[in-house]
């Protein structure tokens, strides 16, 4: 992460310097360059743009950066967005986890949905906050058979990512949907 950054930073301290000279903090200067009828110029236009976007990595809301770091760390694995999707292209048809995971973090909700269409299966929702160390969320654990042949389970306010893990596969085929609610 830190080599894009500094590939970004082309004159380090320059925007710092233009702020301190405007009687400005550097995030007020930057709200002021990035109004609207500004006649800055284009190059401190994107300084003050940059300087926004550091801003937002240091507090933690810079919201891009978290699929991102997943998508690295995961091998073979795909960071899925919300709103809605497969956990898998294919239907799942044995034991293990999903390699592809779901980042639903600042979703209202989020609702996986586990659809037979053979055998019987099990499938427990894992949740993980550093991609390495995966738990099962609290009543996210779907049965699905001849009987019941979809369930479902909702969260709000999900954090971190999430992924299925077929527990038990007695010659099943099941698909595993997510959503998310929201805007």
């Amino acid at each position: 992460m830190a080599n894009w950054i500094q590939g970004a930073i082309k004159r380090p301290g320059a925007f710092k310097a233009k702020a301190k000279a405007a009687g400005k903090s550097t995030g007020a200067y930057a709200s002021q360059v990035l109004k609207e009828g500004s006649t800055a110029s284009t190059r401190t236009k994107r300084q003050a743009a940059l300087a926004k976007t550091l801003s937002k990595i240091r507090s933690g809301k810079a919201k891009f950066l978290l699929p991102l770091v997943l998508a690295a760390g995961v091998a073979h694995a795909a960071t899925k967005p919300c709103p809605s999707g497969a956990f898998s292209a294919a239907a799942l048809t044995a034991t293990g986890p999903t390699t592809d995971v779901v980042l639903a973090r600042g979703a209202p909700a989020l609702v996986v949905q586990t659809i037979r269409t053979a055998g019987t299966a099990t499938v427990a929702l894992e949740i993980s906050c550093d991609s390495t160390n995966w738990a099962a969320v609290t009543g996210g654990t779907m049965t699905v058979d001849g009987t019941t042949t979809s369930q479902a389970v909702s969260l709000s306010n999900p954090a971190c990512t999430y992924r299925a893990n077929v527990t038990a596969c007695a010659s099943c085929s099941v698909t595993v949907l997510y959503a998310c609610a929201g805007p």
